[in-house]
């Protein structure tokens, strides 16, 4: 009765974060389009929805039985089905129940470079998605048997009680698989998925247009400076690399946006041997992106870094959107986050400081090498 329920529950919170996204989603195209009708939208997300949950049924089906490298290639290789159905759902389906999403004269060109970055990003959410899932249930299991133990050694059952040991680290070599496998998995992605994948579709864009070519080679070098980031030992990164990957990441939202987002971007001082956590800034300049008004010339995005020999400032202040976004939430979890990874790194050695007013936002961090 308790798995049925769980799994009824687990449904429910599926579908209310589906709506939620297509609601935001909703708001969001109708700052840029007041024409646009939420039933255009929830059309439109049903495509991306089956992406997510296919690479989910991938990576679940062949994770488990130790073939990562297949459910990879399986995922890829999903991609132009994928591609042909979302083609034939949105030119032909749609329009005939009165959903029209392609407007004037059709872009085959726009239309792909929309599903390769829709299909990419959901794969990306899939593969999230599942390993923290993964994590959290290991998680829970070892709680529970530390619970047990207790309650163990509260009876004086020494018998249970080292049954409930093997137990445990029986528990804990599946978590140090889990992550092993996680590990492996993105040291996999990176040779084979981003170099590969990403490079095939480099090419096949230059065909198309070379400012397509030219923004999924950035997408490229991003995401493998994430992958590599997860993998350090001491959780550091130098300023250099930080600040090279922060100007992609402006180059990025500058193209998607038709370079109409007012940005001052400013470093000061000399990059020497400074380091801080992996995306100590690019996070925090990305939720400026998401949630900042940058249109507006009078109030730019200001981004600042000021280097010192032996310290880092940063300084980022955006005008907050008129309508914010509903998933509020990731800004606490991101800035957690990076609380903890400063803790580790940095103990005693960082100063950190958000003054978030009703049109404004303000953030700024100090680090102490």
């Amino acid at each position: 009765m308790f798995s049925k329920n769980h799994k009824l529950s687990l449904i429910q919170k599926h579908v209310l974060a589906w709506v939620l996204y297509d609601l935001m989603m909703y708001f969001i195209n109708y700052l840029a389009n007041p024409n646009v009708r939420i039933i255009d939208v929830f059309g439109v997300s049903l495509i991306y929805i089956l992406v997510f949950y296919l690479c989910l049924f991938f990576l679940k089906f062949f994770v488990d039985r130790g073939k990562i490298l297949t459910g990879i290639l399986a995922i890829v290789l999903s991609f132009p089905v994928l591609a042909v159905a979302g083609y034939l759902y949105a030119v032909v389906l749609l329009p005939l129940i009165g959903i029209k999403i392609v407007i004037g004269v059709f872009d085959f060109r726009s239309f792909l470079q929309a599903e390769i970055r829709g299909y990419a990003g959901f794969f990306i959410y899939a593969m999230l998605y599942f390993f923290i899932e993964r994590s959290f249930r290991k998680e829970k299991q070892l709680r529970e048997l530390q619970k047990e133990k207790f309650d163990i050694q509260q009876k004086g059952k020494q018998e249970e009680l080292e049954n409930a040991i093997l137990k445990q680290q029986h528990l804990k070599s599946q978590s140090e698989k889990l992550q092993f496998e996680y590990a492996f998995l993105r040291s996999q992605i990176n040779p084979h998925f981003l170099y590969n994948t990403l490079n095939v579709l480099f090419s096949q864009a230059l065909c198309y247009s070379n400012e397509l070519a030219n923004n999924i080679m950035k997408l490229s070098h991003l995401m493998r400076y994430a992958l590599e980031s997860i993998e350090l030992e001491e959780g550091k990164v130098s300023i250099k690399s930080e600040l090279q990957y922060l100007q992609v990441l402006i180059d990025i939202y500058q193209v998607r946006f038709s370079n109409m987002l007012h940005i001052n971007y400013q470093v000061i001082g000399q990059i020497d041997q400074q380091m801080l956590p992996p995306f100590s800034i690019i996070s925090v300049v990305e939720n400026g992106f998401k949630y900042g008004d940058l249109k507006d010339p009078a109030n730019p995005l200001i981004i600042t870094v000021i280097l010192q020999p032996k310290q880092i400032y940063f300084y980022c202040y955006n005008k907050k959107k008129a309508i914010p976004s509903i998933d509020l939430s990731s800004h606490n979890i991101g800035f957690s986050n990076l609380h903890r990874r400063l803790e580790i790194g940095f103990k005693e050695r960082y100063e950190m400081k958000v003054n978030d007013q009703d049109y404004f936002y303000t953030f700024e961090l100090t680090i102490k090498n």
